[in-house]
């Protein structure tokens, strides 16, 4: 472990997010699954100091945002309340995932690993504020899911094109940039990243730009296929902004994977449509490109 891990890594440090893991698992078993995980990811969390202080502070209000939203929508509410809410909601977890919160520290699994030569160190931390709002809104707010292998094949078969268009248009600007070159390469470290990578990332972002984002902005106003596009758009292009952190490059990146992940839940209305393409494009990079970027 001391060889693939960063120090101070061990078995009681990453037990908080095996426990989230296990929560977002739950999300395709049973609704007592994910929320007892969770609860449990909680209390680990602070007897291992993945969180502190008011963390939980913001989490019961993240959840209690999601119960409401959620309950408005099944009892049929519209209006000026219910988007006032959706517009709370989303810009308090558009905090919490910024980390514009306390009580939320990184957890270093990887750090400053260099996996392509001229390419800049990467290093893996897990958090928790992202992922369980992903956990949250497909919980409570978007039940809507995959619920059996033989559907699970039929929504990939689906997006077979959507993927390809989507990476061959996100790497070719990747080049274009000078931001990656081609860089096959093989390392175990993969499976530790695509792990959190699936499961986390993909999960949390999807969850939040397409399965809440793009689907209830879809739902406003009566030409739903206008709608549907607009939608598809406006939560690409908020997901390119929210990647200007990394850089103009990589938000342009970002802006343009975003309208492959929107396409492929747009023609599916499957969040997990959305987390293949996403997680099959991130793949693609790790392991056929330089990773993260060049230097």
């Amino acid at each position: 472990m001391d060889s693939l891990f960063a120090p101070g890594v061990t078995a009681l440090t990453l037990l908080p997010f095996a426990l989230l893991l296990l929560a977002v698992l739950g999300l395709w078993i049973h609704r007592k699954v994910w929320m007892g995980a969770l609860a449990a990811a909680v209390v680990a969390g602070y007897l291992t100091g993945a969180l502190r202080g008011t963390a939980i502070v913001w989490l019961v209000m993240l959840c209690t945002l999601a119960v409401y939203y959620a309950r408005a929508k099944a009892r049929g509410a519209k209006g000026i309340v219910q988007f006032a809410d959706g517009i709370l909601f989303v810009a308090f977890s558009l905090a919490l995932g910024l980390g514009l919160f306390p009580g939320f520290p990184r957890t270093l699994v990887l750090d400053s690993v260099i996996l392509s030569e001229g390419a800049l160190p990467f290093s893996l931390s897990l958090a928790f504020p992202k992922v369980v709002g992903g956990i949250l809104i497909l919980g409570l707010i978007h039940e809507a899911r995959v619920r059996s292998w033989q559907e699970l094949g039929a929504v990939l078969k689906r997006i077979l094109p959507v993927f390809a268009l989507t990476i061959i248009a996100v790497m070719i600007c990747a080049l274009a940039l000078g931001y990656v070159r081609f860089d096959p390469k093989w390392t175990p470290l993969f499976v530790v990243w695509a792990m959190a990578n699936l499961f986390f990332t993909c999960l949390a972002e999807d969850a939040f730009f397409r399965g809440f984002l793009q689907r209830e902005l879809a739902r406003i106003g009566s030409n739903r296929e206008f709608a549907g596009v607009v939608a598809l758009v406006a939560s690409a292009l908020l997901f390119g902004l929210v990647h200007l952190v990394g850089g103009w490059k990589f938000a342009l990146a970002a802006t343009i994977a975003g309208l492959g992940y929107g396409w492929a839940y747009h023609r599916t209305q499957r969040v997990e449509a959305a987390m293949a393409v996403h997680f099959g494009l991130n793949a693609s990079h790790f392991l056929l490109f330089t990773y993260p970027a060049l230097a």
